[in-house]
């Protein structure tokens, strides 16, 4: 039996090399699909408003992976984590690939809900549970891949990486909401 798209797209190969490119198109695509949810979040006000929710959804993508990962990387290094830069940019992308998956998958329920919701404060909590639904899709998924190659480390190592880890998911958390905060019109942003 043949692997699906999404098998394909989520899954690593740990004997072959890591391509870049391809990387780079895996991340451009979870982007995308997270755009789908921004869409969903704008047609509560429809206009320019599915424009700015489209690009502001994975705005938050990209500042955690170019800012909140390298960070993570740095602080791995500093404890001799065995990861090679590759390796690392390849697990981002796969992240961002799964929360965008999952946002992609919840826009329909979105776009329903904060279009046929009478007060505005619940449309804010039905588009913040979809954001923190694929926020945790994606970072969970980036530190289960690192966890598993640092797998063979003593157990102060361990200790470390799980204290680097929880510090990487509280920057990556706080970054996400900062940047959905200041750009999506449905929680007060830019409109």
């Amino acid at each position: 039996m043949r692997a699906g798209w999404t098998a394909a797209f989520l899954t690593p190969d740990p004997a072959a090399p890591v391509d870049l490119r391809a990387e780079a198109a895996r991340f451009c695509t979870g982007a995308g699909l997270a755009a789908l949810y921004g869409l969903a979040l704008g047609t509560r006000e429809g206009g320019v408003s599915l424009l700015r929710h489209a690009v502001g959804v994975p705005a938050a993508l990209v500042a955690v992976a170019g800012l909140a990962v390298p960070a993570l990387f740095i602080a791995l290094a500093l404890f001799d984590a065995p990861l090679d830069p590759p390796r690392v940019v390849a697990a981002s992308a796969r992240a961002a690939a799964s929360a965008g998956l999952i946002l992609a998958g919840v826009a329909p329920a979105a776009a329903l809900y904060v279009v046929s919701s009478n007060g505005e404060g619940a449309a804010i909590v039905a588009g913040g549970l979809g954001l923190v639904l694929g926020g945790v899709a994606g970072v969970s998924r980036l530190l289960r891949e690192l966890g598993a190659g640092l797998a063979g480390q003593s157990e102060v190592r361990r200790l470390a990486t799980g204290v680097v880890f929880a510090g990487f998911a509280l920057f990556a958390t706080a970054l996400a909401a900062r940047v959905w905060w200041a750009t999506l019109p449905i929680f007060g942003g830019v409109s």
